[in-house]
């Protein structure tokens, strides 16, 4: 039970975010955190939830609105699946459609979660037992949710070509084309949720004598059981009697019903799809024909994709438009693409250790690559690459005692054919290829995905039809995705056509609420003027600050002018362009060239990514290659849970986004993760870079003198300007990952799990163990605030040292800064901890609201500020050569041979 003073704070914050969104001018900006706060703390008011919702969807089409709801894509998907609000209206979900209509990569990415998250719910574990886990009720959501999202991958947005065209030929203004975009998209999920959400009366049921085959052993049978079953919604319900308590569900989209041709007894059938096989028996044959009928209709009911992996039915295909195919073709195969490369995993996991760096490369080259996927380690405002072809000789295995993660690389390709902008993003190209090009024709009504009967769109728009954008020239297609796909504009001028500086309140809102001829709902109202008055008095406020914290993207070039969509813009990795490779950029600041090649020839091999790339496109790009080609990689993990991992590398890029918005030079590397099922996942490679452990063991380590001895031999005397600059970029990078490990109390820091890259930057990874969850438990050897070795103290040149100083005032910054930032950060953790699955959030030792405890409690939010400096000084002091810290690097030395 909260205390009053904790009640109080509470409101206050409740009161501070809605101003900062809606009660001040925020100059076009809308402040994603602190919407999903909003979300949060609004939870149990429909109102507000639905009035936040149409708010984010009217000002999506922004690039950093965008970016800000992928961003937090992972708290609105737990806010969906785990909220149990009594709602008439599917308000998240509806909001969720909408956004996914926008964007296939947003509907890709959501379609994974959802995944997961039927995995973690879902009635029955792989080995056929209960789950333990097992939850109908989130379980049947992520269902529902998941078929609609697929439903909106295929069907898109209705009308955007034809508007497309009546924008180029000069027929509505952008205002209207935005207008009416947004309006199609409401109305299409709109459309989809309804048909879910209509009541068929009283659901068929009846009572059924059923075996279940488990999915081990053969389909081993079980004994007859009777239970009572019902359909509604798709599913196929079994309860241990009527009104009794609900067993198991089945999802029937998709599924198989039939005859059991080979039963012993009389009015059997089954019942069968990916996860489940029930053979059934009815009394009477009247009974089993009906049964069969109302299960057949079911399960073919707005059936899109099957659930056994395989192409629906062609009597469905056969109704969808030119443009309807290709987004489910797309769809199916990106799916399938990254399925496969899951699958590589964990078919060698199997495999002895000394055949797997030989079947490696067979299986690479057996991969099915289909001719429009890509890599979905990105955002949808990332430059979009085609996957073209493996390349296999370079293929890396790991051999660790329980999984095979599998490094990949492949050619990929930008700027092809019809798509001549080599830097178009990955939401501009998938919006050209599927919602532009897909049909020369007048798009299809929207009685393609609605039941008999139902309304059509209510906007009139012209049929007639122009030539395809395809005909006329790419240049002018380019000009026009690149118009409508994203939104910048800045917020409206005055009635005197500028922008007026002291005009009050936020003008977005304001547009809002007359264009949607609403108010602010009463929960948000008073809170803003409650706030006015607070001002109105100067009083404190607490530690919200009033200014949002823009989350860092990946530096990448401007796709805002024009002149650029010719000019290939080049990273870290090498491009081929026109038969010439351009050299990828090293990024080596200060460091000399000199001491960049010694670096490379322990860390990298003697191959820098640049290079590696570039041989890689020599070796397999051939002549008649058309656009820019680059080499994207990946690594591949199976038997592994990603998602916990997803959230704190989430909570890093969260820090290095507050720590670069108070100016501070602390450097952190932020990297993607994707979790494609409860046990797959994908993970962006790290280039230039080794393991400590990996650095050690290379030949040319000093076998004496240690890390400080490496750097003066890879970067010259410690006068030298390239060891001062490579030593700044250890401490940074130190003092950031000092930080987030205290803060997210990340263990398991090992020299495996903590890598280094040509620069001097140290890197940190494998975040298994967070928010205070260690290998141990209570009896971890890992006390420490952080780890601290005496190696560490010596690259900075000893605890006395100048630049050793600035560790310790950094460090003390970037605290302050993170404490500053303490509720949104709390919020975060928060919402995922809410009927979490997580290791870190769930048991007797990390459950019931333990993690976030400690996590304000590192945060030291109830020190006074006049005892705080000490208090944060202290950490370093005690982290310095602690005793813990040697053992469990021993211990790991012993374990695992991780070097010391």
């Amino acid at each position: 039970m909260a205390s009053k003073k904790e009640n109080e704070e509470l409101e206050k914050f409740k009161a501070q975010l809605v101003d900062d969104v809606f009660g001040k001018d925020t100059h076009g900006k809308v402040q994603m955190e602190k919407v999903v706060m909003l979300f949060w703390q609004f939870r149990d008011d429909p109102s507000v939830i639905h009035f936040m919702s149409q708010f984010v969807a009217k000002f999506a089409g922004s690039r950093d609105v965008f970016a800000g709801i992928e961003f937090y894509l992972p708290q609105l998907a737990h806010m969906i699946i785990h909220l149990e609000v009594d709602w008439n209206d599917a308000i998240l979900e509806r909001f969720a459609l909408v956004i996914a209509q926008q964007s296939l990569h947003f509907a890709l990415q959501l379609n994974w979660i959802l995944q997961g998250a039927i995995e973690d719910y879902e009635p029955e574990l792989p080995s056929g037992e209960p789950n333990p886990s097992y939850n109908p009720l989130y379980y049947s959501r992520c269902i529902k949710l998941l078929q609609n999202i697929e439903r909106c991958a295929v069907y898109g947005r209705p009308r955007s070509a034809e508007l497309q065209r009546l924008f180029d030929q000069g027929k509505i203004t952008k205002e209207e084309f935005d207008i009416m975009e947004l309006h199609d998209r409401k109305f299409n999920a709109l459309q989809i949720t309804s048909l879910i959400s209509q009541s068929k009366g009283e659901p068929f049921g009846g009572e059924l004598l059923y075996k279940r085959k488990i999915r081990t052993a053969c389909f081993k049978p079980k004994p007859w059981k009777a239970r009572f079953f019902t359909i509604e919604d798709r599913m196929l319900n079994c309860y241990n009697s009527k009104g009794g308590n609900l067993v198991r569900s089945m999802p029937l989209e998709g599924a198989n019903i039939g005859n059991e041709e080979d039963g012993k007894y009389d009015n059997m059938f089954f019942v069968s799809n990916r996860g489940f096989h029930f053979v059934l028996r009815a009394k009477t044959s009247d009974d089993m024909e009906k049964w069969m009928a109302e299960l057949k209709d079911e399960s073919k009911s707005q059936s899109i994709f099957s659930k056994n992996g395989e192409a629906s039915p062609m009597d469905l295909l056969k109704d969808l438009t030119p443009s309807q195919r290709a987004r489910y073709n797309f769809f199916k195969h990106e799916r399938d693409f990254v399925r496969d490369v899951c699958d590589i995993a964990e078919r060698l996991r199997f495999k002895d250790r000394a055949e797997r760096k030989v079947l490696a490369p067979e299986y690479m080259d057996e991969l099915n690559i289909p001719e429009c996927v890509y890599v979905p380690l990105c955002n949808s405002t990332d430059i979009w690459r085609r996957i073209d072809r493996p390349i296999s000789k370079d293929v890396k295995v790991f051999n660790t005692k329980e999984r095979c993660p599998v490094i990949m690389h492949f050619v990929s390709k930008r700027g092809e054919n019809k798509f001549p902008n080599v830097n178009l993003d990955v939401a501009e190209f998938l919006h050209a290829q599927f919602d532009i090009l897909g049909d020369s024709t007048a798009v299809q009504p929207m009685e393609a995905i609605a039941e008999e009967n139902s309304e059509s769109i209510a906007v009139i728009l012209p049929t007639e039809t122009s030539n395809s954008p395809g005909e006329n020239g790419f240049d002018i297609l380019n000009e026009s995705v690149h118009r409508s796909i994203w939104n910048e504009t800045s917020p409206g001028p005055d009635a005197n056509g500028s922008l007026n500086p002291n005009q009050k309140g936020n003008r977005q809102v304001q547009a809002f609420l007359r264009s949607n001829l609403s108010g602010l709902p009463r929960n948000l109202a008073t809170r803003i003027a409650s706030r006015r008055r607070l001002n109105s008095q100067n009083k404190d406020f607490g530690q919200v600050k009033g200014e949002s914290i823009p989350i860092l993207g990946d530096a990448k070039q401007s796709q805002d002018d024009d002149d650029d969509k010719s000019v290939v813009s080049v990273e870290r990795g090498s491009v081929l362009t026109g038969g010439e490779v351009l050299l990828g950029d090293p990024e080596v600041g200060e460091v000399d060239m000199e001491s960049m090649i010694r670096a490379k020839d322990i860390v990298t091999g003697g191959e820098s990514w640049a290079e590696k790339t570039r041989r890689m496109l020599q070796e397999n790009v051939i002549e008649s290659d058309t656009g820019a080609a680059e080499v994207t990689s990946l690594m591949a993990k199976s038997n592994d849970d990603l998602r916990q991992e997803v959230f704190v590398m989430q909570m890093i890029h969260f820090y290095k986004s507050v720590f670069a918005k108070a100016d501070l030079p602390l450097w952190l590397k932020t990297y993607r993760i994707l979790s494609v099922s409860k046990d797959t996942g994908l993970i962006e490679v790290l280039t230039d870079a080794t393991s400590l452990d990996g650095l050690k063991k290379t030949e040319g380590y000093p076998e004496d003198g240690g890390l400080r001895r490496y750097f003066e031999l890879t970067y010259g005397e410690p006068t030298s300007k390239s060891f001062l600059a490579a030593q700044r970029n250890f401490m940074q990078s130190l003092a950031g990952y000092s930080l987030v490990t205290y803060l997210l109390g990340l263990n398991d820091r090992h020299n495996g799990n903590i890598m280094i890259d040509t620069r001097g930057h140290l890197m940190h990874i494998d975040f298994g163990f967070a928010f205070g969850m260690a290998p141990g438990h209570e009896f971890s050897f890992e006390k420490a605030p952080f780890k601290m070795t005496k190696e560490y103290i010596e690259v900075l040149g000893g605890p006395d040292s100048e630049i050793f100083q600035e560790f310790k005032e950094l460090f003390v910054a970037g605290f302050m800064e993170a404490r500053k930032n303490s509720l949104i950060a709390s919020g975060l953790v928060e919402i995922m901890m809410y009927k979490s699955n997580y290791p870190c959030f769930t048991g007797s030792r990390y459950g019931n609201g333990i993690p976030l405890k400690r996590f304000e409690d590192r945060l030291m939010l109830h020190v006074p500020e006049n005892q705080l400096r000490r208090k944060i000084e202290g950490l370093v002091h005690g982290s310095m050569e602690h005793f813990g810290t040697f053992l469990y690097d021993a211990f790991q030395k012993w374990s695992n041979d991780y070097e010391i």
